[in-house]
Order: structure tokens, then sequence, then C-alpha cells
């Protein structure tokens, strides 16, 4: 299957999806990754700010602020992504080119971060992700060196996503019934 073809299949598969079902599946993950060693020791921590189709993070990422962890969102600009601390929702614009709620203020150098949670569209068991075909994560994920996790609903976890040169595997992938963590970086998420 190429990318193409997987994207619209799982374009299918989550519009008929109830928001009732992503918001348990998405708590459940969310669980998952605050009780992972990873996500103890981390105090910077980049997550997103979730659109309609992905698995919501608004609850989650307050909670994670109001715990005490400096959250990060990222910003677009340009083919890139900068890292900006959030602040609350207050503190988010959309007026962009994607509509996406994206925090102002300064971006900070990448190499803060301790933990990265990055969506996807689909993952499979070695770690691949597929995104929305733009390559923000991928160029931002070849700059940095923190432990990094995929999270998706169960169905977004394929047999094989496909992959090109410039993707890179995550360290893990959580879902609502999976943990799939690189052998050598097991005992961070575990």
């Amino acid at each position: 299957m190429t990318k193409k073809e997987l994207r619209k299949q799982m374009k299918q598969l989550k519009e008929a999806m109830l928001p009732d079902v992503k918001e348990v599946e998405a708590d459940i993950v969310f669980y998952t990754i605050a009780r992972m060693p990873v996500w103890k020791q981390a105090q910077h921590i980049l997550c997103y700010w979730s659109l309609p189709d992905e698995l919501p993070t608004h609850d989650m990422v307050n909670r994670w602020l109001k715990a005490g962890k400096s959250i990060y969102l990222p910003r677009v600009k340009g083919d890139n992504l900068e890292i900006v601390p959030y602040h609350g929702a207050e503190s988010l614009d959309d007026n962009n080119k994607f509509h996406i709620g994206e925090p102002v203020g300064d971006a900070v150098d990448p190499s803060c971060l301790e933990l990265i949670i990055v969506p996807a569209v689909a993952l499979d068991a070695q770690r691949n992700r597929l995104g929305r075909g733009k390559g923000f994560y991928d160029r931002l994920l070849s700059t940095t060196h923190c432990p990094t996790i995929g999270v998706s609903c169960d169905f977004q976890l394929v047999n094989e996503v496909p992959v090109e040169e410039h993707d890179r595997p995550l360290d893990c992938v959580v879902t609502s019934d999976a943990v799939i963590a690189d052998d050598e970086k097991k005992a961070l998420f575990t």
C-alpha cells in the first residue's frame, strides 16, 4: 500500500470513529505515557495541540502543565516546526495557514526537549510513522536526540507503514492496546 492509499484508508476509519471512543483511547494512551519512566524524568515535553481527527490532547496538555511539566507545542514556520512554550489555551492562535492552534511567543532551541510526543496518521510495530505528508516532524526529529513516542488509536497501528530514506523510526509507539518500544531503550518506556 502506498502512503497516499494508507492516508485515505485511515481518513475513512477516523471519520467513522465515535468521539467518545476516541476520548477513551486518548485517556488510556496518555495515562500509559504518564506512568513511563521517561515521562516521570522529563521536565520539558513537546506535545501537539490536536486536530479533530487526532487523539485529543487539549485536556491532557493542560493537566500536564498543572502537574508542573514544561509543555511545548509546535508552530509551523515555512517548512519547519518551531518549538514554543505552552502557557494555556488562551496563548494559542489559529490564524495561520493550517488553522491549527499554535502557541504565540518566542521559539526555543529544540535541544531543551527531553521527550517528544508525536501524532500519527498510521504507525507500525517497527515504530515507523506515517504523517500528513508535509515532513514537518521528520525534519524536526532529524535534529533532536531525545526520546520520541508516536501515539494513535488502535486501528491506526498497521502491519507496515511505507518508509522512505528520510523517515526516522520513533523510539516508542503507544495505542490503547499496545506499547512497542525500541529494544535498546525499553527501560525508558516500561
